[in-house]
Formats: structure tokens, sequence, C-alpha cells
């Protein structure tokens, strides 16, 4: 507050169990509002900035399977942190300090005005105590400086794409985010993964077995005859581990026929033999004709 708006606000400020009414006594209320507010927005103590300064923010990038898995990867980061030359005390190594002789090294000052006496932060060392005639040159007296430093941070595997976890830095903390890459062989919902397994048409008929892709190692699959494309095989605890309970989550392998562009002679000959006998066919078979008597004959 500034001008009147100050003094009314000193006015209604102005303790009512007091019973000095007079306007001196209001005018040295005033003041002593007016000298420690002012000093306190101004003081180290009032800077809320650096007191209550947000932790910083990274961004880490993790493969398909660094996040799965876990990882520990090393990361560079710049933070304000205690000064390393001068250990945080803000003097050149070396160097003394002169007691502060405003608040007699105590950090503290006291105001009298009129009938108040308050004690606030010393305007001369900033709460220190002390005065520092030698400046360290790294931090130039703040005790701080801004360093890049290598971590290596702990990444829990089954984390997941945008979660945030929070780091201690010397005395700071810092909070990392993963960005999560999509992997060309893998899907992820949750703990669970999925993945996708070519077969042949003989496979799919006869059943037999299929080598597919693993999380943590290359998976023998039994293939059922008769397995339908998009069929789901499960397998169980192959997947991510459960980050916020125990256990693994499962593999999802689905069945993907994969039907041939160009067929043999001999190939086409068979497959044709195996049409006269289908009784399912909706529509027609290239190469396969219905005679009147309503048998199959294969036709050029």
């Amino acid at each position: 507050f500034t001008g009147p708006q100050a003094e009314r606000h000193c006015i209604l400020a102005f303790p009512e169990s007091s019973r000095l009414r007079g306007a001196a006594d209001i005018e040295n209320w005033c003041q002593l509002q007016r000298k420690i507010f002012g000093e306190f927005s101004s003081s180290s103590f009032g800077d809320f900035q650096s007191v209550f300064s947000q932790p910083q923010e990274y961004i880490m990038e993790l493969t398909f399977n660094q996040a799965a898995k876990g990882v520990n990867k090393e990361f560079t980061v710049n933070i304000t942190d205690t000064c390393e030359r001068c250990d945080g005390k803000g003097n050149e190594p070396g160097t003394k300090v002169q007691n502060c002789h405003y608040c007699g090294g105590s950090g503290m000052e006291t105001i009298n005005t009129g009938p108040f006496v308050m004690r606030s932060t010393c305007r001369r060392c900033g709460g220190r105590g002390s005065i520092i005639t030698t400046p360290c040159v790294i931090c130039r007296g703040a005790g701080q400086a801004k360093q890049k430093k290598k971590v290596v941070i702990p990444v829990p595997a089954g984390v997941e794409d945008g979660q945030t976890v929070r780091m201690p830095v010397g005395k700071r903390e810092i909070f990392i985010t993963f960005r999560v890459q999509k992997s060309p062989v893998f899907r992820r919902d949750g703990a669970d993964i999925h993945s996708d397994l070519f077969i042949s048409i003989a496979q799919a008929l006869l059943g037999g077995t299929a080598r597919a892709q693993g999380l943590y190692e290359t998976i023998n699959v039994t293939i059922p005859p008769g397995i339908q494309t998009d069929q789901k095989i499960r397998m169980s605890g192959k997947g991510i581990p459960r980050i916020n309970s125990y256990g693994y989550g499962d593999h999802y392998i689905h069945i993907k026929i994969r039907v041939p562009k160009r067929l043999t002679s001999r190939q086409q000959s068979l497959i044709l033999s195996y049409a006269e006998d289908e009784t399912d066919v909706e529509g027609t078979v290239n190469g396969v004709t219905n005679t009147s008597t309503g048998k199959r004959s294969t036709g050029n």
C-alpha cells in the first residue's frame, strides 16, 4: 500500500488491545510497519523465489526395452547448488569473514519505534551474522553457483511414457519425465505386451512350432492345428514387471497367416485338389467349377 491507502492500512492494523490511541502512537505504528515490511521485501529472507524455488524438470528419452527392463542411465543436468569452491560459505577459500557490527553477529536486528520493539533480519548482513570482504570468485558471495553434473538415474523396470520421478542431486531435487520410444516389435498395454507372429498356411492347417521374439529371450511357440488368423496365444509371465505391485504381465502373440503370392505347379495342383473337397466355400474358387451333378472339377 502507498499514500493514503497505506495510512488507512496502518490504522486498521493498529492493535485493538493497546491503550495508546494518540496520533503520535499511530504514526509510530505506521512507520514501524513500513520499516519492517520494506526490509522484509528487500532482504534475503524475503526472497521467496530462492526460498521456494521449484525443482528443475528434465526429459529423458528411453527405448522400449530400457523402459520395460529398467536401466541405470547417465544423465547431465545443470543445477544451482552449493558452490564447490567455497563450500557454500561465500568467501574466497583462505580468507576470513568479519563479524557484522550492525547486528553483533546475531543475524537479527532490533527495531525500536516509540513503544514498539521488533526483531527482524539484519539488513547489513542479510541474516548471516558476518560480512564477506573477499567474495568467492565462482559464486560471488552467494554460496551457490550453477553447475553441470553427471548423475546416474536408476530407471525402474516397467516405467511408462510420461511418468515422472523425483531425484536428489546434491542438496537439490530434480524431476525427470520419461519419454519412451515405440518398439517395432512390441505393443504395450500396461504390464502386458503384444506382438505378431507370421506362420505358413501349412502350419495353420496342420499345427507345428514357431519361434517368436520375446522381451527377454526367444520363445518357442506351439501352434495348434486349425489356428485362425488374429488368434492370440498367451505366454504367461513373459511381459513387463508390474511397477506398483508384484509379478509380471503376459505376452500375447497374435497369429498372422502368411499367404504366398506365387505357387509352383505342384503346389497349385495340390491346392486345387483340396479345393475340390471343400464344402463350406462362399462364392467361387478360381480354377474350380461346379458340374451339373454338383461335383467339382478342375477347369482351365
